[in-house]
């Protein structure tokens, strides 16, 4: 059976880990993001199978896993948040370096 983490599949939906709409640095990131959370996915159905016999270990792993894919999730955001911020921050410094030359010109 397939497993889903239901942080990672929201955070999709949402466009979260559309690359898009960033430049290529971030776009590599967050699809390093990505596989690293697939890979969190995998261990997580390894774990699920019966053929571990000490189960307590086996969801251990299972809970890292989640919390990780949860963690990667939250890097994501922050780094598509950072990036807002970021572009934000050169659209003001524009404006303000425009009403300098406005106010020279006048």
């Amino acid at each position: 059976m397939a497993y889903t983490n239901k942080t990672y599949a929201n955070a999709v939906r949402d466009g979260m880990f559309n690359t898009d709409d960033v430049p290529a640095h971030v776009a590599h990131e967050i699809r390093e993001y990505e596989a690293a959370i697939d890979q969190h996915c995998q261990i997580i159905m390894r774990m699920r199978r019966d053929e571990f016999s000490d189960r307590g270990f086996a969801d251990t792993m299972i809970n890292y896993s989640e919390e990780a894919i949860s963690e990667m999730v939250c890097a994501v955001r922050e780094l598509r948040e950072k990036r807002k911020e970021s572009i934000k921050s050169a659209a003001l410094s524009h404006n303000d370096d425009m009403r300098k030359v406005a106010e020279c010109a006048a």
